[in-house]
């Protein structure tokens, strides 16, 4: 298929996957199927020995899913979660590391897809948000890492739609950070030196797996309460579009 809002290169035996949708760099179905598509492509090339998933511009990694983009139907939203699965599944399932480098703040999906990489890098100026959890939908898929990484009252702030400074996710362990100036460079120069095989990328990932299918239902049932009636979708889109707000990355270009 067309790749028109992610961009894919080779870049010295890293796979580099860029979400380039704009300045929010938003996830619609489009651009998850874009996502799914270019991680098999770097997933089969002989060349790439780690993936490295980024974005354009500096604001955003990304904001998340573009909620304004889901209709509000059952078959729009069972579509979203089926393909939300499918990427998560086949990031965890992999056979090459996946480092996250994340030019700008991670929002909603954003949050969860550099949560469930191998290594997340960032600069000191991003957040990691998600402003769903405010609204009773969690973050279902990166749940066993973000409680394993987290004190209790951290991620119960989180999950209630409070910002997590890049400081305080580095403290974590939730990210490793380096200065703005070369992220692709930096990571580059990280994974070198990292020999990191298929059977530890399985075992560290054990957790995740095993609740895909529960996490699956969990996610439906809640966005089905939240995006089939025209009041709560509109909560659930004011909720998001404010935390952009809050969220931004602080870099001034």
């Amino acid at each position: 298929m067309m790749l028109n809002k992610v961009k894919v290169w080779n870049e010295d035996g890293v796979g580099v996957i860029a979400i380039d949708n704009g300045l929010e760099n938003p996830l619609d179905l489009d651009a998850l199927i874009q996502l799914m598509t270019a991680l098999t492509t770097a997933n089969r090339d002989a060349g790439v020995n780690w993936v490295a998933l980024t974005a354009t511009g500096s604001s955003f990694f990304t904001t998340g899913i573009d909620w304004d983009s889901v209709g509000e139907d059952y078959d729009s939203v069972r579509e979203l979660v089926r393909v939300i699965k499918a990427l998560v599944s086949f990031m965890v399932t992999l056979d090459k590391p996946i480092v996250t480098i994340l030019n700008g703040s991670a929002l909603g999906l954003g949050l969860e897809l550099a949560v469930l990489s191998d290594l997340t890098i960032a600069p000191p100026d991003v957040y990691l948000c998600y402003p769903e959890g405010a609204i009773g939908i969690p973050p279902v898929f990166s749940m066993p890492r973000l409680q394993q990484a987290l004190p209790r009252m951290t991620l119960v702030k989180l999950l209630s739609g409070n910002a997590l400074s890049s400081s305080e996710a580095e403290k974590y362990g939730l990210i490793h950070l380096v200065p703005r100036g070369n992220l692709l460079g930096d990571a580059k120069s990280i994974i070198r030196g990292i020999r990191f095989n298929s059977l530890a990328r399985r075992i560290m990932n054990e957790p995740v797996r095993g609740i895909i299918d529960e996490a699956e239902a969990v996610l439906l049932d809640a966005l089905m309460s939240r995006c089939l009636t025209h009041s709560s979708r509109e909560e659930l889109i004011k909720v998001t579009k404010e935390a952009k707000v809050k969220c931004r990355s602080s870099y001034l270009t």
